[in-house]
């Protein structure tokens, strides 16, 4: 098990007892790191597999942490014992244990976005913001801890006793509940305290306030507590999501006696781009440091290349001319990485009229499609008729004849609105659209498969035939969505309450929660945030241009800092070509303008990087962007060569009184 396991590795998998922070680069093994960790604790008899907590970010790192500790295992235990998931399923299985000593009823249902905005709309009166921007301020507020308990408004207030009232908690509650309780509790936290010997988290550096308070409540009054964090400093880029270098940065100070191991061989990246990305990242004051080295067999490679060309649609032109030359027609490899998700439609509309396959990262989630939403909807009024959020989004669909003033007059009873309109005074064909409606759900389903109870509900209130009889271009692809809904997720689940608790996580997690079988074999088109953990052959990296990245509101605001981390993790996706590209005109947002080359094309060490022939790039002047470096060969991406063609065709050239021009 350790034998497999490099120096550094194998030293923060047997340095068990106290805290420990891992610092662990990109490419450097920290899943590997974590898994074998808890296995080394397990069979090392230290603690048994339910004294173990694994905390991560996402369902797609918890599932592959959790695969790797079942091949692990060897029989010896069971890793379905072992707490490992995402700070919110953990806590969400702490709450509905204890969710009576918070004022919820264990049958609680958990909101999304969609049922949030629901609430908050039916509070207000008139307002200049929208719900949305509601919900983003509410969970900013119940992020930071239990400050948040602090905090009144008027509508704030009001939001929260709604939820109490529906018997329902949005995101941010799930953790902050578990803050109160253990407040408020101390011998329910003393209890957990006992349970978990060993407490493991994932990408440390993306802790928001409420995860590190819950840290802080596990390991408090321990006299040596046996934490572990793994996390890279460098790669901290979700501050707008709440989330805190500092924690990260003052662990040492957080936690007594710590020790700290780096990470820092690279299994991914050849030596030329890990030392462009190294020498760009020093520039960073915030940070632990480290430097990533190319494990042993991957040094050399080629350089990162730069290249400048005349206008955005020349960048497009370039780039796609390189994917065509892509002998093995294996496109998965090769990813399109941008700042903002405005800058796709240029490369899709050229990789379109090209022939090349792509596939655009981030576009509508399985679990945000309407459709999706909808089923879910009608399985919650099922299986919790209380839940009023969802009464309102489907007692429409298929149309049933009630308006706004219906709805208000069923809200005037007091009652939930399922119970509202089973004794409501209707009209003659009101009441016979009513009973229709809630003959739907008056069916044994606890006794029934999920996957069938589902069925049924959705054909018995003609949902199911409302898209069969549609006339919308799109109605034949949301039926098939609904299917793959019901054959290969629903089915999986033993209770439709254990499918909804995984809904309602999917429908809160960033990764791509689509779980339908697609084409593969496309160029990724996708964010560098939405890039983070992934990694390709050949990333393509346009766009790199003051304003853009950094952008203006890191420039004005004095954060340069996380984008340079964000650049950091953009050149660190590639494994043997990095091309990064700017152009000397732009068109973004209906005008043309005219961006210098980013300063993180300078910060780099030119020893690791390829601008045309080699020849060392001018300064540049980020005020006016009056000089630019020579352009690398339009025709294609290549090292330097004694013996390279003295053609200037596709170079840029700059003269003091005409300008800036191409040879053509």
């Amino acid at each position: 098990m350790l034998e497999n396991l490099n120096n550094e590795q194998r030293l923060a998998v047997e340095t068990t007892d106290g805290p420990l922070l891992v610092l662990s680069g990109a490419g450097t093994g920290k899943t590997r790191v974590l898994t074998t960790r808890i296995a080394y604790i397990l069979n090392s008899h230290l603690a048994m597999p339910w004294n173990v907590l694994a905390l991560t970010f996402t369902n797609k790192a918890a599932k592959e942490m959790q695969a790797r500790l079942m091949d692990l295992s060897n029989g010896d235990w069971d890793s379905r014992d072992i707490w490992c998931g995402t700070f919110h399923s953990m806590c969400l299985r702490i709450l509905r244990s204890n969710a009576p000593l918070v004022g919820l009823q264990r049958n609680f249902i958990v909101y999304n976005e969609d049922d949030q905005k629901s609430v908050i709309k039916s509070l207000l009166s008139v307002s200049t913001k929208s719900p949305a921007d509601y919900v983003e301020e509410f969970a900013k507020i119940k992020d930071g801890g239990l400050s948040a308990l602090k905090y009144h408004d008027k509508l704030y207030d009001a939001y929260n006793a709604e939820l109490l009232r529906l018997n329902a908690v949005d995101f941010g509650d799930i953790i902050l509940h578990v803050l109160r309780l253990f407040d408020a509790h101390p011998d329910v936290l003393s209890r957990y305290q006992n349970q978990f010997k060993y407490i493991l988290v994932d990408e440390f550096q993306d802790t928001n306030n409420a995860q590190m308070e819950l840290l802080k409540f596990l390991t408090r009054d321990i006299a040596v507590p046996n934490i572990c964090c793994v996390g890279d400093d460098d790669q901290s880029i979700y501050s707008w999501r709440g989330a805190e270098i500092r924690h990260i940065l003052n662990f040492e100070q957080t936690f007594n006696d710590a020790q700290i191991i780096r990470l820092e061989t690279n299994y991914r990246s050849t030596s030329n781009i890990l030392n462009a990305a190294n020498s760009l990242i020093r520039h960073n004051r915030g940070r632990l440091g480290k430097d990533l080295r190319a494990a042993v067999g991957n040094d050399g490679g080629e350089p990162v290349y730069i290249l400048t060309l005349p206008t955005d649609r020349d960048e497009s032109r370039i780039i796609a001319d390189a994917i065509m030359r892509n002998e093995t027609q294996d496109f998965s490899n090769i990813a399109v990485l941008i700042r903002s998700g405005g800058l796709s439609r240029i490369f899709e509309e050229e990789f379109s009229s090209r022939g090349i396959p792509y596939r655009l990262i981030g576009a509508t989630k399985f679990y945000d499609r309407m459709e999706i939403r909808d089923v879910i909807a009608y399985l919650r009024l099922l299986v919790h008729p209380f839940d009023d959020v969802s009464f309102l989004r489907i007692i429409g669909k298929p149309r049933r004849g009630f308006g706004t003033k219906s709805i208000e007059g069923l809200r005037s009873s007091g009652l939930h609105l399922m119970d509202a309109l089973r004794t409501a005074a209707l009209s003659p064909k009101m009441r016979s659209a009513a009973d229709q409606f809630l003959s739907a759900f008056e069916f044994d389903w606890a006794s029934m498969p999920p996957r069938e109870a589902a069925n049924t509900l959705l054909e018995h209130s003609g949902y199911m035939k409302m898209w069969a009889d549609s006339k919308d271009a799109d109605a034949p692809e949301r039926i098939s969505n609904i299917r793959e809904l019901l054959s290969s997720v629903i089915a999986r689940y033993d209770t439709l309450e254990d499918f909804l608790e995984h809904a309602a996580l999917m429908m809160t997690d960033d990764d791509d929660a689509s779980e339908t079988s697609q084409n593969n074999n496309g160029v990724r088109i996708m964010t560098i945030h939405a890039a983070k953990g992934l990694e390709f052959d050949t990333v393509f990296l346009p766009a790199w241009e003051e304003g853009i990245f950094p952008n203006e509101k890191s420039i004005a605001d004095g954060s340069v800092e996380e984008e340079r981390r964000l650049a950091y993790v953009a050149i660190t996706r590639a494994r043997s070509r990095c091309v990064i590209s700017n152009s000397m005109s732009r068109v973004m947002y209906g005008s043309r303008q005219y961006n210098s080359p980013s300063r993180f094309i300078t910060e780099m060490d030119n020893r690791f990087l390829d601008f045309q022939g080699g020849t060392p790039r001018q300064s540049y002047s980020y005020a006016y962007g009056n000089k630019i470096p020579r352009s690398y060969d339009a025709s294609r991406p290549r090292k330097q060569s004694a013996s390279h063609s003295e053609s200037y065709v596709g170079k840029l050239v700059s003269h003091s009184e005409l300008g800036g021009g191409v040879v053509i």
